[in-house]
C-alpha cells in the first residue's frame, strides 16, 4: 500500500514539475508576443483582432495551467501561495480591460494594457511566482 502512495506522490511531483516547465515556456512565449506587438491605426482590423484573440486565448491557457498547478500544490503538497490567486485575478481584470478597449476601438488604452499591465503581470509570474512554485517542488 505504501508503495502505491509513494508512486502516486512521485507521479504528482513529476506532473507538477512538467506543468510548471510548460507554464514557464508559455509565459515566455506570451511576453515575446507582447514585445512584438504594435497597434497601428492603419492596421487591418482582421489582423488586429486575430492577434488579440490569440493573445487572450494564450493568457487563458496560462491561467488554467497555473490554476491547476496551484490546486495540485494545495491538495497534494499542502502548500499555498496567496500571491498566485491575486495575480490570476489581476490577469483576468486585464483581459476584461483589453476586451473593453477593443470593443471601443481605443487603441491607446489597448496598447497600454498590453505593453504595460499585461507584460508587468506576466513578468512577475516569470521572475517571482513560477520560481516560488519550483521551490515548493524541490
Amino acid at each position: 500500500m505504501s508503495g502505491t502512495t509513494s508512486q502516486s506522490t512521485g507521479e504528482i511531483d513529476l506532473i507538477l514539475s512538467d506543468t510548471i516547465l510548460i507554464a514557464q515556456e508559455h509565459v515566455s512565449d506570451i511576453i515575446h508576443q507582447i514585445d512584438l506587438f504594435k497597434i497601428d491605426e492603419t492596421q487591418n482590423e482582421y489582423f488586429k483582432n486575430t492577434y488579440l484573440t490569440k493573445l487572450s486565448t494564450d493568457i487563458i491557457k496560462f491561467v488554467e495551467l497555473t490554476t491547476l498547478t496551484s490546486k495540485l500544490l494545495i491538495s497534494k503538497k499542502k502548500a499555498s501561495i496567496p500571491a498566485i490567486k491575486d495575480s490570476h485575478i489581476h490577469l483576468l481584470f486585464i483581459l476584461k480591460g483589453i476586451n473593453q478597449a477593443q470593443h471601443k476601438n481605443d487603441t491607446f488604452v489597448l496598447e497600454d494594457l498590453i505593453k504595460y499591465e499585461l507584460k508587468d503581470n506576466l513578468t512577475q509570474w516569470k521572475i517571482d511566482h513560477i520560481p516560488s512554485i519550483k521551490r515548493y517542488l524541490s
